[in-house]
């Protein structure tokens, strides 16, 4: 029954709070108005209200008002130096041939581009195409009828005016003003040459500023957040009756609430959604009973998928206006797979898809892409063994989703744009950082729920912890028979979809409590039985007091509540049968049955009761590993165990399924006959023969 309120709570709280998000103005009376339409009376402003037509256009004029940032451009004046530095190359080129008057190869008349005549070169011509620069053809000749000497001088000033004049920002206007001729007077050209430098001068100057959109985007976004909203303040008139509806008219009323719309214009639409919710939360616990996982939703389980719900739709109400990629839907489901199981996290997933698709009406782009990437989300954040691991994994999910994305755009022929691009690098960290952030969280869901995660429960199995080096010094015995259980459990919850990693933990820690006595137990006794010098009834104490040692250390030495249940559960309300037989044949009348109890409580797991059953099956085969024939086998064992167990009551509180407990028998049988097969007697070597 206390179940049952905890479900329809939960389905409750899920309901209020996704009607709370849908839900608008949803009982006003709305008038169906349009542009250009007449208004039949005066409007006026219910409260103070955005006039956002006004205030864009405002921002528009603040932002066009904005001068634009530019930044120098070094590359410029390399350039030209380079292409200067290229007129001179060739002239000296063309001086030295035709001084020389040599004969010409096929592979320099093809790099000069002529075919070679030496009796008729047009020098001139020959310059004038390889540097394409706009020269007079006398000043062409006057380059080629100059000494090397010259040349060079000659080079080596434009040079450094190009650099003069390159030193700051250069704008067109500044070109206008720039008196080259004037400069080359003062860097000592020769009269002779000085028109001449001075085009090859002016006729490759350009600006060397190239715009700095982010910077000037940025000024125009700081313009734009200096304007003040216009508002229209409470009691205003919005419109007259009997003017036409302007855009701008249109947005205010709207905003006031008292267009329709045609998004909501009743009750019926709500009443979908409610109907929609309460299909959903049915077909959630149908999938769960049909997965067998149901019973693995303890309170804190409950909890969880309340919390991520909700959280998760309050999320996609408030990026509403964002693109699809931006929404992480990805961390709700991860953490549900790190924190439950996958068949969970998959259908949690695809609900939220569901759910978010009727708040932001996602395409189905949009649902495809969360689809995709939530459930191989959940896939790839299960081989997060460690946290180490964490980098690893977010760079793997990283580039899931930009692949995804990419696909996506690729099949609706989406060109390539800037927005695009940004939206590529955006799915690829908005996968990587899903992982950071459910990965990072894991410790708050572990404290504030109780939760224990594999990571934590892979540190507990770590032979350097405190409490296994305790076992294996000073309780060897128990130290491997706690192995053998362990590897008992877990192969048997593995068998019917157990936390097999929780068994075996629960397996290595579930007698620590013999550290306190340990000799006291059969599996670290030599040849003397220290039971045989006490009473029964003291005997029975000292054994029944490993439990209560046990909770003890496990507090000490802050082991998981999961891991106490089950040191504490592992023997139930068992009876010692042994000492109470013992007590009884004794003689003495005051004995009672409860003196010889564990005080329990019964396992409240399948893990626990994995554990009960492994603990008893592991002692009492090792006893008896050399008494089982054809008339008696390990699996009648195995059968009488458990069997004991469930007429005792022991197993009636675990939720263990009838067809579980013949998983586990077959289970147990099979990992007993591996741990105690009986192993081939060779034969002896008779004497006098080699």
């Amino acid at each position: 029954m206390k179940k049952e309120s905890h479900a329809i709570t939960l389905a409750v709280i899920i309901l209020l709070s996704f009607v709370t998000i849908m839900s608008g103005n949803l009982f006003d009376k709305k008038l169906e108005l349009e542009v250009n339409d007449i208004v039949p009376m005066d409007y006026f402003a219910p409260f103070d209200i955005e006039n956002t037509i006004a205030t864009e256009q405002k921002k528009k004029l603040a932002a066009d008002s904005v001068e634009n940032v530019y930044l120098q451009n070094v590359e410029v004046v390399n350039d030209i130096i380079a292409n200067t530095n290229l007129l001179f190359f060739y002239t000296q080129e063309l001086i030295d041939i035709k001084n020389n008057k040599i004969s010409l190869s096929y592979d320099t008349q093809q790099h000069l581009g002529i075919e070679y005549n030496k009796d008729n070169i047009n020098y001139s011509q020959i310059l004038q195409q390889k540097v394409q620069l706009a020269l007079l053809t006398t000043q062409y000749d006057l380059l080629l009828n100059t000494t090397i000497a010259t040349l060079d001088e000659i080079q080596e000033r434009i040079i450094v005016l190009l650099n003069e004049i390159y030193t700051n920002q250069l704008h067109e206007a500044d070109i206008e003003r720039l008196d080259i001729g004037k400069m080359v007077v003062e860097i000592g050209i020769s009269p002779i040459y000085q028109v001449l430098v001075e085009d090859i001068i002016e006729l490759q100057l350009i600006t060397n500023l190239i715009l700095d959109e982010e910077a000037t985007e940025d000024l125009k976004q700081i313009a734009i957040s200096d304007v003040t909203p216009v508002m229209v303040v409470e009691g205003e008139k919005i419109i007259g009756k009997g003017s036409r509806i302007t855009e701008e008219a249109y947005a205010l009323l709207e905003k006031s609430g008292v267009i329709d719309t045609g998004e909501i214009n009743n009750f019926l639409p709500y009443a979908g959604v409610i109907l929609g919710i309460i299909i959903i939360y049915f077909f959630v616990k149908l999938y769960l009973h049909a997965m067998d996982k149901a019973h693995f939703l303890q309170s804190n389980a409950k909890n969880l998928l309340a919390i991520v719900y909700i959280i998760t739709l309050f999320m996609a109400r408030l990026m509403v206006d964002l693109d699809y990629i931006f929404l992480p839907f990805a961390i709700g489901t991860m953490i549900i797979t790190l924190l439950i199981n996958i068949e969970v996290a998959i259908i949690f997933h695809v609900v939220i898809v569901l759910v978010a698709t009727l708040i932001c009406g996602f395409n189905i782009s949009a649902i495809l892409y969360h689809l995709i990437t939530g459930i191989m989300s959940i896939f790839i954040i299960v081989h997060m063994i460690e946290r180490k691991d964490m980098i690893r994994v977010a760079a793997i999910l990283g580039i899931v989703h930009l692949i995804v994305y990419s696909s996506l755009i690729l099949t609706m022929s989406i060109p390539m744009t800037l927005t695009i691009f940004y939206n590529l690098l955006y799915a690829l960290g908005i996968g990587v950082f899903s992982v950071i952030v459910a990965g990072g969280s894991l410790p708050l869901w572990e404290s504030s729920l109780g939760f224990v995660t594999r990571f934590g429960l892979l540190e507990l199995i770590n032979p350097n912890q405190p409490l296994l080096k305790r076992l294996l010094l000073e309780a060897t015995g128990t130290y491997h028979h706690s192995l053998l259980v362990a590897n008992l459990a877990e192969t048997a919850a593995d068998e019917i979809g157990a936390n097999a990693l929780l068994a075996r933990v629960g397996g290595y820690y579930h007698d620590i409590g013999k550290l306190t006595c340990g000799n006291y137990f059969k599996e670290n006794q030599g040849t003397i039985n220290p039971h045989d010098m006490l009473e029964p009834r003291s005997s029975a104490n000292i054994i029944i007091s490993h439990v209560t040692s046990g909770m003890e250390l496990a507090t000490k030495y802050d082991l998981p509540a999961c891991i106490t249940d089950m040191i504490i559960q592992h023997h139930g309300t068992g009876v010692m049968q042994y000492f109470y037989i013992k007590a009884q044949n004794a003689g003495d009348d005051s004995v009672k049955q409860s003196d010889f109890q564990y005080p329990g409580p019964k396992p409240q797991t399948r893990e626990a009761a994995l554990i009960m059953l492994a603990d008893v099956l592991e002692a009492t085969t090792r006893s008896m590993q050399h008494k089982f024939n054809e008339n008696f086998t390990l699996e009648d064992l195995v059968r009488k165990m458990v069997k004991q167990k469930l007429d005792e009551g022991e197993l009636s509180e675990c939720n263990l399924y009838i067809s579980d407990i013949e998983k586990v028998i077959q289970s147990f049988t099979r990992t007993l006959h591996a741990m105690y097969h009986q192993r081939i007697e060779y034969p002896e070597k008779k004497e006098g023969k080699k």
